[in-house]
């Protein structure tokens, strides 16, 4: 499954548009880049830790990154006939984890391989 950017940027500015924030990109050239790292890595669960950690950690957008970092491995994951399994609460401290630097793409990894199912 080939990761487009044009889609991640469709998704974060309907989720803007739905739930608020500024609209807008920071540095397209982190997007791209997550882009690529998740394209090159064939394994779903690494690929979709490195769009979590690329979206979040790099913020490409103005606003929303964590909202459409988690929006994209959700659809992602439906696209593969999976979900998420942790809960809500779970998934916020996964993603604020990722946004102040205490996780890395293998830990992400290694917490997605237990709440996909």
């Amino acid at each position: 499954m080939k990761i487009v950017i044009r889609a991640i940027i469709q998704l974060h500015d309907k989720i803007i548009r739905k739930s608020g924030g500024h609209a807008g990109m920071i540095n397209v050239g982190n997007l791209d880049f997550t882009v690529a790292q998740a394209n090159y890595v064939g394994n779903l669960t690494k690929k979709l830790a490195t769009l979590l950690f690329g979206i979040v950690a790099r913020h490409p957008f103005v606003d929303g990154n964590k909202r459409t970092a988690l929006v994209v491995v959700e659809a992602i994951l439906r696209t593969a006939g999976k979900r998420l399994t942790a809960g809500e609460k779970d998934l916020w401290v996964l993603l604020n984890k990722i946004s102040i630097g205490e996780m890395n793409v293998k830990q992400i990894a290694e917490w997605l391989s237990k709440n996909i199912a």
